[in-house]
């Protein structure tokens, strides 16, 4: 394929078209109201509809194999956005982590097309909610979820109650999509008239309050685990917002067999998301502390991955603070084995930490003045090759607000990129990388590019 392979790719299928497509879904959709979601809640289904036997599901999440960003990609995990996107409005999208509020119907079309792009290049693509529903088909882990949603110290004892039996008294594919599209306290009413209209805590509300919060960023599943060897961690979030994504991605998780990485500490873990943890390879992790990780998760985590020996060299990254630095990948990301993506704009304003044991087993960090010397002495490399989203500052401030840094690796040498980055990409192409790109109007509305779009589950390990 050619160096300015993105530029074909862009035009197929064109922006036009997907939004031809996305109008006809949404004149389709256009009698329904956009909130509070249609139809009303009525009394859901017996929970034995549920089909019996979920094991193309449950298999997703076993034999996991993630050593490195750039090992040919063989099975990931993405998310389809649905109507949680609906439940944005210009009063509660900057709580919910938004910037703006998507088309739903051109998100969905922008999403299908990266997860065709996958498909295409050989890539399995594990859905979420599949696998969500998986495993809230067993009454156990139903129960253990139910708990955790519906809270007595958030909502009060008889809306939890009747918010629980909600959960347990649907199907299983019903509870992943109240749990994904959340619950408004009005929804709740009609179903469960009685309790709501007696609970303190609904005359204390408003219908639109939500009892179940939506999880509108589960479409970003990179931050909600990450895999590391065979084994994974379900993040601690740093917002309220986004917390049910780990819990029930680590319910999914757990029901299917995967094994955790174990942590030493006994207390909940300090704030961590998975765009914060690059694995450079050859068991080389770097951290990104900032915005959605802290110094002390950075600690723990070096500590859990040193002592297991699921890494021999961490790095931590201390970054801007900033909007569109969330992230350690949104700075920057691998595109080969030995070649880093990185925003022009925030490279220096970084500071390097190598994060190693003392005898005591507590973490030290040493600062690094040449910190990509010290990275490819520890990927076992000659150097490291940087490639800058631009030369033009203000073109790399506008392509970084859209991600331009945030590529996924296909394989060495090939990545998905948004297409309207169009100066990265070019650097890119011209450094031999091959750009493989997907339309993103919506999709960059919340913030993320392809490697936030996206969480692997396996990769073939790299060759020397």
């Amino acid at each position: 394929m050619e160096a300015t392979a993105h530029r074909n790719n862009a035009i197929r299928p064109s922006v036009l078209t997907l939004q031809k497509v996305a109008m006809k879904r949404s004149l389709a959709l256009s009698s329904a109201p956009l909130h509070p979601l249609s139809p009303p809640l009525t009394k859901p289904r017996p929970s034995h509809d549920d089909p019996p036997h979920f094991d193309a599901h449950h298999r997703a999440f076993r034999s996991t194999q993630v050593d490195s960003e750039v090992g040919t990609l063989r099975k990931v995990l993405t998310h389809r956005p649905g109507r949680e996107l609906r439940r944005l409005l210009p009063g509660n999208h900057a709580d919910l982590l938004f910037d703006e509020i998507p088309w739903l119907e051109a998100a969905q079309a922008e999403h299908d097309r990266f997860t065709g792009l996958l498909q295409e290049n050989g890539v399995e693509t594990v859905e979420l909610s599949s696998v969500l529903t998986a495993a809230l088909a067993a009454p156990d882990v139903c129960r253990q979820v139910a708990s955790v949603a519906a809270r007595p110290q958030h909502l009060g004892r008889a809306l939890a109650a009747s918010v629980h039996d909600l959960l347990i008294s649907a199907n299983a594919a019903r509870r992943t999509e109240l749990l994904l599209t959340g619950m408004t306290l009005g929804e709740l009413a009609a179903y469960s008239p009685h309790s709501v209209s007696s609970a303190l805590s609904a005359r204390a509300h408003r219908s639109d309050w939500f009892v179940l919060p939506p999880l509108v960023n589960s479409m970003f599943v990179r931050d909600s685990s990450s895999w590391i060897g065979d084994r994974y961690r379900a993040n601690s979030m740093a917002s309220q917002t986004r917390r049910m994504e780990s819990r029930l991605l680590r319910a999914a998780a757990d029901a299917a067999g995967a094994q955790r990485i174990r942590e030493r500490e006994p207390f909940e873990p300090a704030a961590l998301e998975g765009g914060d943890l690059l694995l450079a390879g050859a068991g080389c992790v770097v951290i990104g502390v900032g915005e959605r990780t802290t110094a002390a998760a950075a600690e723990q985590t070096a500590q859990s991955l040193l002592t297991s020996g699921l890494a021999t060299h961490v790095f931590a990254v201390l970054l801007p603070n900033e909007r569109q630095c969330m992230h350690l990948d949104t700075l920057m990301t691998m595109v080969d084995q030995e070649s880093f993506l990185v925003s022009g704009v925030h490279r220096d304003q970084c500071h390097w930490f190598s994060l190693r044991l003392n005898a005591d087993a507590t973490v030290r960090a040493d600062s690094l003045d040449d910190p990509f010397t010290a990275l490819a002495s520890a990927l076992g490399l000659r150097g490291i090759r940087l490639i800058e989203t631009g030369d033009d500052e203000v073109t790399m401030q506008r392509e970084q607000w859209s991600d331009a840094a945030n590529v996924l690796a296909l394989r060495p040498g090939t990545v998905i990129a948004y297409d309207r980055n169009t100066m990265a990409n070019d650097r890119l192409s011209a450094a031999g990388i091959t750009v493989l790109t997907v339309p993103s109007a919506e999709l960059v509305r919340g913030r993320g590019g392809p490697h936030c779009l996206s969480c692997p589950l396996v990769r073939d390990p790299l060759t020397t």
